[in-house]
């Protein structure tokens, strides 16, 4: 709700921060403007990080206890997926520790994917705000391929993904890997300071794996977004501008709201509509974050791989917005 207040009210000073810890003065050096990115970047992401954190280790220790029976049918795992992450309203780059749990917690892919990219997109302060801010064709355009990555991609690159597996054999997976009776003999307080260890181990582990994350996040975006000369790009529409600011935008890690909030003030500035556009769908929906998780846990073809399809789809909106003006 804050952020959107802000819409209309402030000047969107870079593309990654919102929230000031690190004045950076006009006349700091390259590396006081690096440091003040990366300082600010942090300290923007404190609060949706430390629920991720939170968020993602109670799933993971949820799932282990009780496992998630989600079934095979991709199409209804990515509802799933999109009924807890619209009105989660954490970021990508937030829900990548949730997303971590989920998969830890054995969960399925598509699950996991769609709620990474609804989060961000479709919570109805977010909503309504690109409907608010900009003209109505490009919240039809925004929300057309959120549409068609949610409900029509993220099935199809799971099932190419699985196909390409060897299939194993049909395995029944027991709540509990140790016999009932013993489980049922167990103390209430027994069984609570187990699952508290469980809780405590889950989030220790995930706190080691995403906050280097987080750190190196933040640190590569901080250099980034200095040396993209994003003022001379603007100037003009080209094929080679539109690809650079979408091979840009993908990769930075924005918080939420804040792709809504600088294609706003870049379309209140003059700024050309398929940059604008380009802008709205790129910087909020991937980032280098998920980008690090994929690769590291789930695959890096498929890390790589949705990079290359949200510059893609980026520069899709880019022409599209241009039918209308």
């Amino acid at each position: 709700m804050h952020k959107a207040h802000d819409i209309g009210h402030i000047a969107v000073t870079s593309f990654i921060w919102n929230s000031e810890l690190v004045v950076i003065p006009a006349t700091a050096s390259f590396l006081e403007k690096v440091w003040g990115n990366f300082a600010n970047w942090l300290w923007t992401m404190k609060i949706g990080m430390s629920f991720g954190l939170v968020m993602g280790a109670l799933l993971h220790t949820v799932f282990k206890f009780y496992p998630p029976t989600f079934g095979k049918n991709l199409y209804l795992n990515t509802l799933k997926g999109i009924i807890v992450g619209a009105p989660a309203g954490v970021c990508v780059n937030c829900a990548v520790p949730i997303a971590c749990g989920i998969n830890r917690g054995k969960a399925n892919l598509e699950s996991a994917l769609s709620f990474m990219f609804s989060s961000p997109t479709l919570n109805v302060i977010v909503i309504s705000i690109v409907f608010s801010a900009l003209p109505i064709k490009y919240g039809i355009i925004q929300y057309g391929l959120i549409a068609l990555l949610l409900l029509g991609l993220v099935p199809l690159i799971v099932y190419v993904m699985n196909k390409s597996k060897v299939e194993e054999d049909n395995l029944e997976v027991s709540a509990c890997a140790i016999p009932l009776d013993q489980e049922c003999n167990k103390t209430l307080l027994q069984a609570v300071t187990e699952v508290m260890k469980e809780y405590g181990k889950n989030l220790w582990s995930l706190i080691k794996a995403a906050v280097p994350m987080m750190i190196l996040a933040a640190a590569i975006s901080a250099v980034v977004v200095e040396i993209v000369p994003f003022q001379a790009i603007f100037s003009e529409v080209t094929f080679s501008g539109l690809l650079l600011t979408a091979l840009v935008s993908v990769f930075l890690p924005v918080p939420i709201a804040l792709d809504v909030i600088a294609a706003h003030y870049m379309y209140t500035q003059g700024v050309p509509a398929p940059y604008v556009m380009v802008l709205l769908f790129t910087l909020g929906t991937y980032s280098i974050l998920p980008m690090i998780f994929l690769w590291q846990e789930v695959s890096k073809k498929l890390s790589i791989g949705l990079y290359a399809m949200f510059v893609i789809l980026g520069l899709i909106a880019a022409y599209a917005i241009s039918l209308f003006v």
